[in-house]
């Protein structure tokens, strides 16, 4: 007996086509999903470790600062003793006394030369002298800075006031999506102790602006502009973070203090 055999119905067909479409959907947004997931997991890792080097190297930078002279929120510009300086020899003899630089508190012993209140910054012991090659210039300024075009944060230093963007500009880091700088005072400073305006401890940016003599030296222009009201700056607030994909969303972010133990000691 011979049988016969039954054929795929058109209905079948279609039920099991739809069948397989259902699948492959589900299949697909898993597989998005997933793939979703991955890349937003290895963007945060990447960026935590991107924003961990760039505040390691910042901190670096900033801990030597001994004045401050810009003070933006997305800049800051500050002076640094000579001894960070490219050029700087240690061992050298600069004033020719037997010390060698590096134990010498004077290196250019000029410190009781008497000047003008505006000029006496050139003159004094190393902290406070901020010319020891007599050029009349400031030896070693630094910057730190984003560039919002590139989303980088660069550091640049100027010798003797050379121009910026030579050759010491690097990038401290790429893809940055946030750096702000907020910039604090201390009431243990003498500087702070009367300006602590709403009591509550905390030397803020306005308050250096807002209390004017005799309590203050600030000028109440809604700016840390003066360089008065930038002697009040003890410690610099950074949050940085990270857009590594580049889709104008954060993917990972950060905020640290730093004190650079000069500020307060050279602006007393």
């Amino acid at each position: 007996m011979v049988r016969s055999r039954r054929g795929v119905t058109l209905t079948e067909l279609m039920a099991g086509m739809a069948i397989m479409a259902i699948v492959s959907v589900a299949f697909t947004s898993v597989l998005r999903f997933m793939v979703k997931n991955t890349m937003t997991a290895r963007n945060a890792g990447e960026g935590q470790e991107a924003v961990r080097q760039g505040l390691m190297k910042a901190e670096r930078l900033l801990v030597h600062a001994d004045e401050v002279r810009i003070a933006s929120p997305t800049l800051v510009e500050f002076v640094l003793d000579l001894d960070m300086s490219p050029g700087y020899d240690a061992n050298g003899d600069r004033d020719g006394d037997g010390v060698p630089d590096y134990r010498d508190g004077d290196r250019d012993n000029d410190v009781s030369l008497l000047d003008s209140a505006t000029a006496q910054w050139r003159h004094g012991y190393n902290l406070k002298d901020d010319d020891e090659d007599g050029d009349g210039k400031i030896d070693v300024r630094r910057r730190l800075y984003l560039d919002a075009a590139s989303r980088k944060l660069y550091s640049d230093m100027s010798i003797n006031e050379a121009a910026w963007g030579g050759q010491y500009l690097q990038t401290v880091m790429a893809d940055v999506s946030s750096f702000t700088l907020t910039y604090f005072g201390n009431k243990a400073n003498a500087l702070g102790r009367n300006i602590d305006a709403n009591g509550d401890g905390i030397i803020s940016s306005n308050e250096m602006d807002s209390v004017t003599p005799a309590s203050g030296m600030g000028d109440n222009n809604g700016k840390l502009d003066t360089a008065n009201e930038k002697r009040y700056v003890t410690m610099m607030r950074i949050y940085l973070a990270s857009d590594r994909n580049r889709d104008n969303k954060t993917d990972y972010g950060v905020e640290t203090d730093v004190y650079p133990p000069l500020l307060p000691l050279k602006s007393r």
